[in-house]
């Protein structure tokens, strides 16, 4: 016990120090409570409001404007924190802002050609003409993370927070007012395209006394061609870890999108679960991103007592709410938000391993980043990409059911990310198989525990559709 006294007044004293790592992470978690106040507010009424094949058309829409977003990208924003030269940097700033126009161009003209489309394609007919706000959606979503890159790298992290947490906020209240007023299925989408304009505006009156003028005036097609080829690796192999990282997580929704219903069950609870892992996981990792490349050179030792203390700490905070959200997330859901999303709660309850140990993994992947591993990642999620297919497919095709497919990716995911932890705490030197195994033997008897609780109170052992 004193140890542990011992150690909040360490991390209190650090809390307290300006341009901590500590201080910036708390000042993103500070702002990110906020986020999830409202999450867990106003989505029981929204969730109500809506129904599960809205959310689900939602999810095929948001999952369009991700994977068309990370062609914008490329990786280039996750190099923002290198270039020591301002004008260096606005160069790859310049080239993200040519590739968006690009995707831009492209977007629009397939949501002009929606029946070509919708015949190719005729599990998205759904969308309907709402996908003609993928191209403002687009813009809305790839220049808000290009923005926050660029605080980060100005170590603003409390004007980024503040712009990022009150437009979802926002977004929640405007999904809210036009569910009740014009009891449609499309305002997930509409609320999407107008709170990202809004935020996006915020951005950019925001970066006004950072420069945000010199982003024109100072345009170089020379100096964009030479960063580009400086920062190649981070098209190379960031971009298609990022972009395979990402198709993997949209399994589901692409493979079920069959029936609305169940992917909307799933989409909804994929969103509740990404509450903890953006106000603990991505609090920590926006700072955390800064002070690895810091530290990677000039004091590796620190870089490791600060992964582990890292590790340690979303373990610790993560361990009771994830496991017992593993046994009894279907009477939750089921009370909360009705009879009609108690399926979702059971898909919450077979995700709920993976996104804990995602929770203790995710935010520390910048140490491959800034040790120029990104190869590692690629490997790992490409790998992770055909486990979940080589276990996902058979069961589509065998009509085992959806409830299925959706545990068999997610048994997947959870012994995926597992081993990723322990590859990010050997990248560091640390003991990763003690501490890999001492974190599962842990949350094993958590497990028991909850289930032991289960069966006493419900009768049965397990969540199940």
């Amino acid at each position: 016990m004193r140890r542990i006294l011992e150690h909040l007044r360490h991390d209190w004293q650090r809390i307290r120090t300006k341009d901590t790592f500590a201080r910036n992470a708390f000042t993103v978690f500070g702002g990110n409570s906020l986020v999830l106040l409202s999450q867990l507010l106003l989505t029981p009424l929204i969730a109500r409001i809506y129904g599960p094949d809205a959310y689900g058309i939602y999810g095929l829409f948001l999952a369009l404007v991700l994977n068309l977003s990370s062609f914008t990208d490329l990786g280039y924003s996750n190099a923002y924190v290198l270039p020591k030269e301002d004008h260096r940097f606005l160069h790859l700033f310049r080239l993200n802002f040519t590739l968006l126009g690009i995707m831009v161009i492209l977007a629009t003209i397939v949501a002009l050609n929606r029946e070509l489309l919708y015949t190719l394609l005729p599990d998205w007919r759904p969308l309907g003409d709402h996908i003609c706000l993928l191209p403002v959606s687009l813009i809305a979503y790839s220049l808000s993370v290009f923005f926050t890159q660029w605080l980060t790298r100005l170590r603003a992290f409390s004007t980024s927070v503040y712009i990022g947490s009150s437009a979802t906020v926002t977004l929640r209240l405007f999904n809210l007012g036009y569910g009740v007023l014009a009891k449609g299925p499309y305002g997930l989408i509409i609320g999407d395209a107008i709170v990202g304009v809004l935020a996006l505006i915020a951005y950019w009156t925001a970066t006004l006394k950072f420069g945000i003028r010199k982003l024109f005036s100072g345009w170089s097609w020379q100096g964009i061609r030479e960063l580009a080829v400086e920062y190649k690796r981070y098209p190379l192999l960031t971009f298609p870890e990022r972009w395979v990282t990402l198709l993997g997580m949209q399994l589901p929704v692409l493979l079920l999108i069959g029936d609305p219903g169940v992917v909307g069950q799933f989409a909804l609870s994929s969103s509740l679960l990404m509450i903890p892992l953006r106000l603990l996981g991505y609090s920590f990792s926006t700072v955390f991103v800064q002070k690895a490349a810091e530290t990677v050179e000039s004091d590796p030792e620190l870089l490791g007592r600060i992964t582990k203390g890292l590790y340690l700490r979303l373990f610790w905070v993560g361990l009771a709410p994830f496991t017992a959200m593993v046994f009894f997330s279907d009477v939750v859901f089921a009370f909360v938000l009705g009879e009609a999303w108690r399926d979702a709660g059971v898909m919450t309850a077979y995700m709920g391993l993976f996104f804990f140990f995602r929770l203790i993994s995710e935010p520390m992947v910048t140490i491959f980043y800034v040790q120029r591993r990104e190869h590692m990642l690629l490997v790992f999620q490409s790998a992770l990409m055909v486990a979940r297919l080589a276990v996902m497919l058979p069961l589509f095709h065998a009509d085992a059911g959806s409830g299925a497919v959706i545990l068999g990716f997610c048994a997947v995911s959870a012994l995926g990310y597992l081993l990723l932890g322990h590859m990010l705490l050997r990248a560091t030197g640390q003991p990763a198989t003690k501490l890999m195994l001492r974190s599962l033997m842990i949350t094993l008897v958590a497990c028991v525990f909850f289930a032991a609780v289960r069966y006493l109170s419900l009768g049965n052992l397990w969540p199940t559709l």
